[in-house]
């Protein structure tokens, strides 16, 4: 996913083409003011993924100590925790060997 800076007034005269290019790349969409990053427009798409990885402080605490450097990946949700522990307790129960 390419991010892109706009300034403010080319956001505003082009409003039309911004949500075309937001809504083809997911965003993010940078949008500047005097220089300085004032707002983020994203796809819907990409916006519901983030909202959904909203970390605890718990969750992102064990998330560090089981994970390291990974902890920060949104793709580490609880669903791909249960699959992988389901799919290792699987092959634990049938004696397979990784």
């Amino acid at each position: 996913m390419s991010v892109k800076y706009l300034p403010a007034t080319e956001v505003k005269n082009r409003f039309g083409r911004v949500l075309r290019e937001v809504v083809k790349s997911g965003g993010p969409i940078y949008i500047e003011r005097d220089g300085k990053s004032v707002a983020v427009i994203l796809s819907v798409r990409e916006y519901e993924r983030n909202k959904r990885v909203r970390l605890t402080p718990a969750k992102s605490k064990v998330l560090r100590e089981a994970f390291g450097m990974w902890s920060h990946r949104a793709d580490i949700t609880d669903g791909w925790l249960a699959e992988g522990r389901a799919r290792w307790q699987s092959e634990w129960k049938n004696g397979a060997s990784g």
